[in-house]
């Protein structure tokens, strides 16, 4: 995305009370917005909707539900905070998803002591690696999570009506710790689609934790 727009509010509830008042000509918008996590169907905005829209948009497909669309809260030591209409948020750093709230099973922190090579994913050569530790499910403390990047060449996205050319990066994920917490899986992969223009990530494709969904987010450009 070119240019950020986003809402400084203190608290959801405000934020949410702000849309709700907002004039007509933003109603498409709205709508989006009164879509969430549980809805039946996936959501397809025109891009009118998307240019009037007064912060930067996302869709977002959790596991097998619809897509649905979230907005751009605040940005904040580098970490951007998306939330939908049932309060859902997403924080994102570096094209990942760092933190979750209001999900049943939430990713709550991540401590890494080296750089997520995210930070520069134009840059990436194959067999990059980086090592962290996550909570999640306010249950699974210190589980040790190593990826791999490789980078698999050129790739062109359809996105609203733009073709754009991309770099693939996939992460090969291990989690350690798997006897121990008892979980039903310990690898998977993570997709990541870096626009050669910009060098930001426009869409991902990444699983947070052992056993939980893969988020399919695709950036909207307003």
């Amino acid at each position: 995305m070119q240019t950020r727009r986003l809402f400084y509010f203190p608290c959801f509830l405000i934020l949410l009370i702000f849309l709700s008042s907002c004039s007509a000509t933003h109603q498409a918008y709205l709508r989006t917005l009164k879509v969430a996590f549980a809805e039946s169907e996936d959501i397809v905005l025109q891009n009118s909707d998307i240019i009037q829209s007064p912060a930067d948009l996302i869709y977002v497909k959790k596991g097998d539900a619809p897509t649905v669309v979230l907005a751009l809260a605040f940005i904040e030591d580098g970490q951007y905070k998306w939330i939908s209409a049932d309060k859902v948020v997403l924080i994102e750093q570096n094209g990942r998803i760092v933190k979750t709230l209001a999900l049943k099973q939430n990713l709550d922190f991540i401590y890494a002591k080296t750089t997520d090579p995210l930070s520069t994913p134009s840059k990436l050569s194959d067999d990059v690696s980086w090592s962290r530790q996550i909570d999640f499910a306010n249950t699974y403390f210190g589980v040790s999570v190593n990826s791999t990047f490789t980078n698999k060449g050129m790739q062109r996205l359809n996105i609203q009506e733009l073709s754009i050319e991309t770099l693939l990066i996939e992460e090969q994920i291990m989690v350690g710790n798997t006897v121990k917490h008892g979980f039903n899986e310990n690898n998977w992969t993570n997709q990541f689609w870096v626009s050669k223009d910009t060098g930001k990530i426009i869409r991902s494709k990444q699983k947070l934790v052992p056993g939980g969904d893969v988020f399919d987010i695709i950036y909207l450009f307003n």
